[in-house]
């Protein structure tokens, strides 16, 4: 990786670490940015950044003093952020962050090399199964690095409010205080709470080329709500790896998964996994009422009619299926496999998973809050 690419994701992760909010959308937004800049420097990297980094006034201040420790050792910016791009320092290793002339005093007509933001740009809509070692570091890193907002689902409990209905309980014992006179009425909401997410993500042998991808993409949606997210993967067995995902460092929450996950590249078995999965987990709670997320290409060695009995049962119990298949953009591509033909019925969004750009959809879709289901008639006897 290049280092200014090493430079501005650990910026990044130091803004994070000071307490600003710094989202994927936020992150595409400080690549373009400074890909339409020119001549880059620090100036023009201090700049975009503020602009798209700072979601509130408050975060300003943290900002200038992050960007000044960070790139400078010390808390508050002095003369080194100077108003002349051309006056201030490049990013240590920035040949191939933003346009940079390669040497003015041999040839200032020479050609400046391309910004590596934009090659990130590039990177980003590539499948992971064509990229290179090292685009592939570049592009996990930033899979992991992936947030968005969390759906939200109405809560039993109840919180005061100056409309809605009238809280009886709290009206009536006011009145007591006053010989049972009511002077005030007392009203209430209900409570929001983060809805519930899983992720059963494929590892099997035609998996193989998006499993770690798609490992780091668990790791990311885990991030965004650690309580309420919960991350298995699926093969020839299920295994829970949530607890493996429990660190700041994602680098060692990849090598505790895979070290937890035993079929790696192995057949693949949905339907009895699925199986397992409910009827360990899921019929006790843990999917009633969540978003979940499967990511497999559908190859399926299992029975087909297991596999949709399964996913009835999963349909009926979970507020949402989101499927992703990473063949799903490639042109052309229509879903033939028998495990996407008995689950296509009971899945509520099909989309792709096969590049980063792809995956950034996808935990954006999973943090949308979607209504109640329409045009469904799910059976009391597919909860089993």
């Amino acid at each position: 990786m290049h280092a200014a690419q090493e430079s501005v994701l650990g910026f990044i992760n130091t803004l994070r670490d000071a307490g600003l909010y710094i989202n994927a959308s936020r992150i595409e937004m400080l690549f373009e940015a400074t890909t339409a800049i020119k001549d880059g420097g620090l100036y023009a990297l201090f700049l975009c950044g503020r602009t798209t980094l700072c979601g509130s006034p408050g975060d300003v201040a943290r900002y200038d003093a992050c960007f000044a420790r960070y790139f400078f050792g010390h808390d508050t910016l002095a003369t080194e952020i100077l108003p002349d791009p051309d006056a201030a320092p490049m990013i240590p290793g920035s040949a191939g962050f933003m346009k940079k002339t390669l040497d003015e005093e041999e040839d200032d007509d020479r050609e400046i090399e391309m910004g590596a933001a934009s090659a990130v740009e590039v990177l980003r809509t590539r499948k992971l199964s064509a990229l290179s070692a090292e685009e592939r570091e570049l592009i996990f890193q930033l899979i992991a690095q992936l947030r968005s907002n969390v759906a939200m689902q109405r809560g039993r409990r109840r919180k005061s409010s100056n409309r809605g209905p009238i809280d009886i309980r709290r009206t009536v014992k006011a009145a007591y205080a006053r010989a049972g006179e009511p002077d005030r009425l007392f009203m209430s909401l209900p409570r929001s709470r983060p809805r519930k997410r899983i992720l059963l993500l494929d590892v099997s042998g035609s998996m193989t080329p998006f499993a770690p991808g798609l490992l780091r993409f668990g790791y990311a949606a885990y991030s965004c709500a650690r309580r309420r997210t919960e991350v298995f993967t699926v093969g020839t067995r299920l295994t829970r790896i949530t607890k493996h995902l429990d660190t700041k460092d994602s680098e060692a929450a990849m090598l505790a998964a895979s070290r937890a996950v035993p079929d790696w590249s192995g057949g693949t078995r949905l339907g009895d996994q699925l199986r397992a999965f409910l009827d360990i987990w899921g019929q006790r709670g843990m999917a009633r009422g969540a978003i979940v997320v499967i990511a497999s290409d559908g190859w399926e060695r299992g029975g087909a009619d297991l596999l949709r009995e399964q996913m009835l049962r999963l349909q009926a119990l979970s507020h949402r299926v989101i499927w992703a298949n990473p063949h799903k953009s490639t042109p052309g591509f229509e879903p033939l496999t028998k495990g996407m033909q008995a689950a296509l019925p009971m899945i509520d969004d099909f989309v792709a998973g096969s590049s980063a750009a792809e995956l950034s959809s996808l935990i954006n879709l999973m943090g949308e809050n979607f209504g109640h289901r329409r045009g469904r008639e799910v059976k009391n006897s597919t909860i089993r």
